[in-house]
C-alpha cells in the first residue's frame, strides 16, 4: 500500500510539564492517507518524537494506519493526542481508549 502523510501540529514537552524530562521534547502529529484506495478505512496517523541527549538525536515513531475513513475523525483524534502531548509509545492504548468511548 502507498501512503502520503501531512503534518498536522507540533508540540514540545518541556522539563516544567513533567519532573522526570530533563531536556525539552519535540513530538510531530501527522496525518496518513492510504492513496492506493484499497481499503475502507483510508485515514491514520503517525506521531514522531525527537529528542536530544548528550549531543545525540533519539529518535521515536508509531504509525497508525486504516484508522478511520472519516478525514475529520482523523483530526480530531490528532488534536486530542496533540493537546495531551502523547508520545509515540501511548498511541496504541489512547487510541483504544478513545474507541471504546465511542
Amino acid at each position: 500500500m502507498e501512503y502520503k502523510k501531512s503534518l498536522f501540529g507540533r508540540t514540545v514537552i518541556e522539563s516544567s510539564d513533567y519532573a522526570d524530562v530533563s531536556d525539552n521534547i519535540e513530538l510531530e502529529y501527522y496525518e496518513t492517507h492510504n492513496i492506493a484506495g484499497e481499503n475502507n478505512r483510508k485515514y491514520g496517523i503517525e506521531v514522531v518524537k525527537r529528542e536530544e541527549k548528550s549531543e545525540k538525536f533519539n529518535i521515536e515513531s508509531k504509525i497508525v494506519n486504516n484508522i478511520s475513513n472519516e478525514e475529520n475523525q482523523i483530526k480530531s483524534l490528532l488534536n486530542i493526542l496533540m493537546l495531551n502531548k502523547v508520545t509515540p509509545i501511548s498511541v496504541d492504548d489512547v487510541i483504544s481508549d478513545i474507541s471504546v468511548l465511542d
